[in-house]
């Protein structure tokens, strides 16, 4: 079900380990990803992506959760590549900061960007994703999201929006990517996800950022802001 639907706070998330024993483990996520450190593997394939351009007549739910913004998507979309697997993408959300600072949950040599958009059935196997940066120009893709925002400012308020190129939110060049063994970011912190990081960036306008940061409401009517979790250890994991 991804992020929410149970009773935890990104203020308390240095003691989800309570509550979630899984969240104090060893296989951990975000990390930092040390681009100096990382292993190259030749068995890993471009990643591909099919049933991804959806027709304006066949809806999809985006639903505030109290965490964060999520769309779902149709079984219809399939990714392929890396180990050879194929994956099911069921739904993408979105982690930010607020208008004073960056709020990627993975950073690359020590660098937080603005915001990154999970995709994927991240509660099982798989969960890949785009990191964004503010660029001079608004992305037509994204647009197609942050559009709906205002209609969903309250936890539990959800929408249907037309169809779209879902591709257009992931980078144009999928062949360079980096992968680790991690876990879901939120509680219950499974550690049994695979995650590919890819190495190009998209970028949103500074409006479409400001949207972003400012629309949602969280679970406590406060501004949902700063929806990520802090870095953690590697304990030994290999990136490739």
């Amino acid at each position: 079900q991804g992020p929410g639907h149970s009773h935890w706070s990104y203020e308390e998330r240095e003691h989800w380990g309570v509550d979630y024993p899984d969240c104090a483990g060893n296989g951990q996520s975000p990390i930092n990803i040390d681009t100096a450190k990382t292993t190259f593997s030749p068995q890993l394939r471009p990643i591909q992506l099919s049933g991804y351009s959806l027709p304006a007549n066949e809806k999809l739910r985006l639903r505030n959760n109290g965490h964060t913004v999520q769309l779902d998507l149709p079984e219809s979309l399939a990714i392929t590549g890396g180990y050879t697997q194929q994956y099911r993408a069921v739904q993408l959300h979105l982690h930010w900061g607020s208008l004073s600072g960056p709020g990627s949950e993975h950073t690359v040599n020590g660098r937080r960007f603005a915001a990154e958009s999970p995709f994927g059935p991240c509660l099982c196997h798989y969960c890949g994703f785009s990191v964004l940066q503010v660029g001079p120009r608004e992305n037509p893709y994204y647009q197609e999201i942050l559009e709906h925002l205002y209609k969903i400012q309250s936890e539990g308020e959800e929408v249907l929006v037309p169809g779209f190129n879902i591709a257009g939110l992931l980078p144009a060049n999928l062949k360079l990517y980096f992968q680790y063994n991690g876990s879901l970011t939120t509680p219950p912190c499974y550690q049994t996800v695979k995650w590919t990081v890819f190495n190009q960036t998209m970028l949103l306008s500074h409006s479409q950022m400001s949207v972003l940061v400012m629309t949602l409401r969280s679970d406590d009517s406060q501004p949902l802001q700063n929806n990520y979790r802090p870095v953690q250890n590697l304990h030994g994991r290999r990136v490739l």
